[in-house]
């Protein structure tokens, strides 16, 4: 099994070759499922991570414009999220993270802050929904450490074979 280090850097590369054209595309799919799998009449607050042009990152954008279009009630939380920024201590009911790999356990392979991790540890309500590309998928599993917090959704743009 290769290491979280060996992973990160191969899918982390991978993602980054994406044109922007293969980047929207595949937003624009994954943002109708997490549209479509949700009810969000029933949602009241939303985290949801700030995408970063250049890195290849699934766009959040049209997920974000559509529920505030539809659903104005939702008070939807985008900040911009570094190691060192302070955990929230918001309540959320659902949590929507970004994701560089990840298995069928839905376990997750980040950038190797750890913050999505203990930020997750302390929301156990909420639904964490991760999105990544479908190539991402670690068919042999990913190493999974004791502080690792499984999702409980990774939404896709294509079926996983």
């Amino acid at each position: 099994m290769r290491t979280k280090p060996e992973l990160r850097a191969e899918l982390v590369r991978r993602r980054r070759e994406l044109s922007a054209a293969q980047v929207e595309a595949a937003s624009r799919a994954i943002a109708a499922q997490v549209l479509a799998g949700v009810d969000w009449p029933a949602v009241r607050t939303m985290h949801v991570y700030s995408s970063v042009a250049g890195w290849g990152e699934v766009d959040t954008g049209p997920i974000v414009s559509v529920v505030q279009a539809e659903w104005p009630q939702i008070v939807v939380s985008r900040p911009g999220l570094g190691r060192d920024q302070p955990i929230p201590t918001e309540r959320f009911d659902v949590i929507v993270v970004p994701v560089v790999g990840f298995d069928r356990a839905n376990n997750r392979l980040g950038l190797g802050g750890g913050f999505y991790d203990r930020f997750l540890a302390g929301r156990p309500a909420a639904l964490k929904i991760g999105l990544a590309y479908a190539w991402a998928l670690v068919p042999e599993g990913l190493p999974v450490e004791p502080h690792d917090v499984p999702l409980d959704r990774i939404v896709t743009e294509a079926p996983l074979s």
